[in-house]
């Protein structure tokens, strides 16, 4: 789902959409001349790999997330939450593809290997 950011109306619209089984949902508003403010949640099974064993497992998440699209270059101090849109097209879809990214990209372990303290660490 696109939507071009100058469309987008201060009062909170719904959306939803479901990318790669899970259930990605919120709400999103004209928060700025330039910015559009996305609340929602990534919901379901995801299929992560164990950072320890290295399997692959299924784990049901209910992960929040927030983030603002802006149309214009963003500062360097400015939050990491901002994603850029220099043509002014809000893309509901690589939002959500982006926060499951991010939720893979975190530590993951195993039902196995979560109750075990069997691993070597480096001092």
């Amino acid at each position: 789902m696109k939507i071009l950011l100058r469309k987008i109306h201060e009062n909170r619209n719904p959306f939803s959409i479901r990318k790669e089984g899970l259930l990605c949902s919120g709400e999103f508003w004209r928060s700025g001349k330039h910015a559009v403010t996305v609340d929602g949640t990534v919901e379901g099974d995801i299929g992560l790999m164990c950072d320890r064993c290295g399997e692959a497992f299924s784990k049901h998440i209910s992960e929040p997330f927030h983030v603002e699209v802006v149309d214009r270059p963003l500062k360097v101090d400015e939050s990491l939450d901002v994603i850029e849109c220099p043509d002014g097209i809000v893309d509901f879809d690589m939002i959500c593809e982006s926060e499951i990214a991010s939720i893979q990209s975190e530590y993951h372990l195993c039902p196995q290997c979560e109750g075990t303290n069997d691993f070597e660490m480096e001092f």
